[in-house]
């Protein structure tokens, strides 16, 4: 008499590899969302100290030129390469970039987060400063 033996898995192995599947999900999931929203502000971080370094670039230009030192009105017409997605004034997408104008000799320079999250930094004219970033 011949034994045959069953290929596969008993359904209590089964179940014990989705549970952990199920355990490295829960903990792998919230992580990447971390490690995204990091990513993306580190993104952010590298485009506003570009900007700064057009800002000082143009105004050291300019003092060469002129003797007097000035600041461009848009920091984003003095860069190399502008960050994808810039173009408007008005950021309704993610990626997206804008420089606002304001009447009291500020601009507002704006980004889209690709969680629809809008955030902000004050730009001033007279000295080429870039503040902090704000939620918008």
């Amino acid at each position: 008499m011949r034994l045959t033996r069953q290929n596969g898995f008993t359904l209590v192995e089964l179940i014990i590899v989705m549970v952990v599947l199920g355990i490295l999900a829960a903990i792998a999931v919230p992580r990447m969302g971390n490690t995204i929203s990091s990513s993306e502000e580190a993104s952010e971080d590298a485009v506003i100290a570009a900007l700064k370094s057009a800002a000082e670039v143009y105004a050291m230009d300019q003092v060469v030129a002129n003797s007097v030192k000035s600041y461009p009105s848009n920091p984003f017409d003095e860069m190399d390469k502008v960050p994808k997605g810039y173009g408007n004034d008005v950021v309704d997408e993610d990626g997206e970039w804008a420089f606002a104008d304001q009447e009291n000799g500020t601009g507002r320079i704006i980004h889209q987060r690709n969680d629809n999250t809008k955030y902000r930094w004050t730009y001033t004219y007279s000295t080429g400063e870039i503040g902090d970033r704000v939620v918008y």
